[in-house]
Parts: structure tokens; sequence; C-alpha cells
């Protein structure tokens, strides 16, 4: 039988102001610990090393099965324990 816990996605909605503006992202994961190393890692890789992320501006917006998102989504979320989904601010 397959694990439910990982057939399922949590989407954490993502609002912060970096030197470049405001930036917009869902942070695809399962739990709050997760989320918020993968935004700071996200963050990073944009060169917004400087921007704090809590839950309060990574929060917890509602589930989606796995199987919606792309196999390299899939990928991502398996061996990284998810992924970011870049958004319009």
């Amino acid at each position: 039988m397959a694990d439910r816990q990982a057939d399922t996605v949590h989407v954490f909605d993502t609002w912060v102001r970096g030197r470049t503006g405001l930036l917009h992202f869902d942070v695809m994961t399962t739990d709050e610990a997760t989320a918020l190393k993968l935004a700071a890692r996200y963050l990073d890789g944009l060169g917004e090393r400087d921007v704090t992320v809590t839950l309060e501006e990574c929060r917890f917006c509602h589930s989606e099965p796995l199987a919606m998102f792309s196999a390299e989504q899939q990928k991502q979320f398996r061996e990284q324990g998810g992924f970011i989904l870049p958004l319009p601010a």
C-alpha cells in the first residue's frame, strides 16, 4: 500500500519583500520546517540572502495530490523534500 503522506503535497503560499521588490512563490512540501528551509534556499539562489522567512510569510494554504505535478517536480519532492513554484507578485 502506498504511503498516503508521500502522495500529498502541502502548499505554503509565500510572500516576501526583497531587494528587487515583492516576491511570491509557493513552497510545495509536507511540513512547516521543510517549507521554511526550502524557501530560504530558494531566496538564497535569487541573491536575496538577507530576507527572513517565517510562518507569517510562508503560510499553509491547502493540499494537492502529488500526481498532479510534473515528473521533475515529483522527483524534486522525493529527493529534496519539496519544490518551489514561482508566481507573479
